[in-house]
């Protein structure tokens, strides 16, 4: 019996477009459509597993103008991303919460500290770059976790007992096309560099991911759960989604 060879769950392929040559990532798995996503890395294309890949290529097809479109603003992110690094070489300081944070250097050995009250992220001396930078991302990740824990305590503080949201877990992510997400395991999972931004647009991302514990779509059930838990939501709302994950500083 001749075996056929699994197809490989992720490669790197291209199709000819009427705008020109796309590249792609092609991830395969067992879903039964196929979806597009705009990531760190551009265009991602999920397919089922046995979706054979003229079919997969007639389906990209129709969706041409779209991805062009996509791309040159994934294009336009890219160019206007900060670099966290750049900042701390440059002296500049760092958004936290909206408000301007400066490094300040710690005798070798201290424990590294960010101090909401002096605006201040306090490293012990580093031997290098890299080990700054990694450095300062884990002070900023557990701050997140600090904060975004606080506000999804004090957004269910708002709840009435009749529509009180099921129990659930907050963690930690960093993908490049999001600012959250809510799953049937009732994990929330929140963007870290969420960190960068103003308080209101922290607490609409929050809002919006519990709602999603109820709610596990946009319909008017789902708005009026996010209204329940944050009655001023719209401003944030509408702030938010002229921004992207890529604005904000990435090491």
């Amino acid at each position: 019996m001749q075996l056929t060879a699994a197809p490989n769950p992720t490669e790197v392929r291209s199709i000819e477009l009427p705008w020109g040559v796309c590249r792609y990532i092609l991830k395969r798995s067992k879903r039964r459509s196929v979806g597009f996503l705009i990531g760190d890395q551009g265009l991602q294309i999920s397919a089922p597993l046995r979706l054979p890949i003229t079919e997969l290529n007639d389906i990209i097809a129709t969706k041409s103008s779209w991805i062009e479109q996509r791309l040159k603003q994934w294009e336009v992110r890219c160019k206007q991303t900060i670099s966290l690094s750049s900042l701390l070489d440059e002296g500049k300081p760092i958004p936290v919460r909206g408000e301007p944070y400066h490094l300040e250097t710690l005798p070798p050995r201290c424990k590294a500290m960010l101090n909401p009250w002096t605006k201040s992220i306090a490293l012990p001396a580093c031997e290098s770059t890299l080990q700054r930078d990694k450095a300062i991302e884990k002070v900023l990740k557990a701050h997140a976790k600090e904060v975004f824990t606080h506000m999804a305590t004090k957004l269910l503080e708002r709840q009435p007992a009749a529509q009180r949201l099921p129990s659930f877990s907050i963690h930690l992510s960093s993908p490049g096309s999001r600012w959250g997400s809510c799953n049937s395991k009732r994990e929330v999972r929140l963007n870290w560099r969420l960190v960068h931004y103003p308080p209101q647009l922290i607490e609409y991302v929050i809002a919006h991911e519990l709602a999603h514990l109820v709610e596990m779509n946009h319909s008017a059930r789902f708005w009026a759960m996010v209204e329940s838990l944050m009655p001023d939501y719209q401003t944030p709302h509408k702030a938010l989604s002229k921004m992207n994950p890529a604005e904000v500083p990435v090491l």
